[in-house]
């Protein structure tokens, strides 16, 4: 019985050692395989598929190529301006919540002012035989040719800014400070090729500025560039016309500015007599300064300004806009309404309603924005283009459905002079369009509705000294 159990015992002790042994050897880790790991550029990947050749490349020898790529921050992406005016102007358009909702024109109006200020150290006036500054005495060159064209540009843009803030008109700023800023970039040395192929700075600046990056999507890049193009001649519109009214505003200041450097008792000199010796020279500070006024707002042209003025307005077509009895009906309200002591439209016993253009006009954008005319609804108050819209209601409100007082105003006028006569006071002088008070309702009711400071107008008659009337 003994010896069995010892069997046993040396069986189970033989069984383990052959566990033991399996174990140790089959269940040895084996040693990790050191594996080098070639570094590769992505250049070098590409040249993998330029040059056709395979290879295998794992995707962890990637990713440190793109982990530790720099990363560009917006500081960065800001542009550098050397000089400190443009650096400041730029920086209030970047802050201006205005150009929140306009963040081409901004970006425009930066690249123009990164252009100017690496090349705008130039004079701000040229001297070229068919070019308008051509005509200009050469005091005037003297005077104005001490601003750079940088600080020209920027003092035509801080001009077109303070106009138009004037006005309320906030939405032509953009596109108009695009105008501003690249008006003269004609002017450029670097264009002066050009310049001197087609005679024109104002011409010749259209090349640079269509080379601006982002400058062809304006959506109104044409206008601009038509403004630019005119802004010493008869530009068009109110961007055009305001571009030329900053323009000489800042040819202006920048006279005063001069004069002031300059002893009135000294001889004001040519700056390159050779290059025009047939000017006429002038003599003494307050002679140039005269001159050099002339020629900053052309004042010979003054009968042609006077011409224009009195030129009728052309009928516009305003079928895909207008509603006629939609015009009468927000008209209306206006009638007797006093705005504190002011009024923009009143009754008369007679039977007629008199009307400020504003009230016209004002309804006019309203009605064309709500029918997507943008073109119509931005105009500004002073766009000459109104007048044109303006004649074109009024002749069909005359013809159609006569409405308009035909028998106060001329046919060719959308308005007239008038007398306003009260009880108390002086007679008061008002532009007004009468329309028939029975367009609107009843004329008692009319009436009855009336302040008293209306109350105390006893007659209105035309004012037939006035050429508009």
């Amino acid at each position: 019985m003994s010896s069995i159990f010892v069997i046993c015992l040396f069986g189970v002790a033989f069984v383990l050692a052959l566990v033991a042994a399996t174990i140790l050897l089959f269940g040895r880790e084996k040693p990790k395989e050191f594996v080098v790991i070639n570094q590769i550029t992505l250049e070098e990947l590409s040249g993998l598929w330029e040059k056709e050749k395979r290879a295998t490349i794992d995707i962890k020898q990637l990713v440190p190529l793109w982990r530790n790529k720099k990363k560009i921050t917006p500081a960065e992406e800001l542009l550098k301006l050397q000089n400190k005016r443009a650096a400041e102007f730029m920086e209030k358009i970047s802050e201006w919540p205005l150009f929140n909702k306009f963040p081409e024109q901004k970006a425009v109006c930066g690249q123009i002012l990164k252009l100017l200020d690496r090349e705008g150290g130039c004079s701000s006036v040229v001297n070229i035989q068919n070019d308008v500054e051509g005509s200009w005495d050469e005091n005037t060159f003297q005077l104005l040719g001490r601003t750079t064209l940088l600080d020209h540009s920027l003092n035509v843009a801080e001009q077109v800014v303070q106009l138009f803030s004037d006005a309320n008109d906030w939405h032509v700023i953009p596109d108009t400070l695009v105008a501003a800023l690249g008006h003269d970039l004609g002017k450029l040395e670097s264009v002066r090729g050009y310049l001197y192929s087609t005679g024109e700075h104002a011409v010749a600046a259209g090349r640079p500025l269509a080379a601006i990056a982002g400058f062809n999507e304006l959506r109104r890049k044409d206008e601009i560039l038509q403004a630019i193009k005119l802004h010493h001649k008869r530009p068009q519109g109110l961007l055009g016309k305001t571009l030329k009214q900053a323009d000489q505003k800042a040819r202006q200041m920048e006279l005063e500015e001069a004069a002031l450097t300059i002893d009135t008792k000294e001889d004001v000199n040519p700056i390159d007599e050779s290059q025009a010796p047939d000017r006429k020279q002038q003599r003494g500070t307050g002679a140039a300064i005269r001159q050099a006024q002339q020629d900053i707002y052309d004042q010979s042209g003054g009968a042609d300004r006077e011409k224009r003025k009195t030129e009728k307005p052309e009928l516009v077509d305003i079928s895909g806009w207008f509603d006629s009895v939609g015009f009468l009906d927000e008209l209306k309200p206006y009638i007797n309404k006093m705005f504190d002591r002011r009024f923009l439209a009143f009754s008369m016993a007679d039977g007629h309603v008199y009307f400020q253009v504003k009230v016209l006009e004002d309804v006019a954008r309203k009605m064309a924005e709500r029918a997507g005319n943008m073109k119509i609804a931005t105009m500004g108050q002073r766009d000459e283009s109104m007048r044109s819209v303006l004649l074109t209601i009024v002749n069909h409100l005359r013809a159609d459905h006569d409405v308009i007082a035909r028998g106060l105003i001329k046919d060719n006028f959308f308005g007239g002079y008038f007398n306003v006569i009260r009880k108390i006071g002086k007679p008061m002088k008002g532009y007004y369009t009468p329309f028939h008070a029975e367009a609107f309702g009843s004329i008692a009711e009319m009436e009855q509705s009336k302040s008293k400071m209306l109350r105390d107008i006893v007659k209105v008659s035309p004012y037939m000294d006035d050429a508009d009337s």
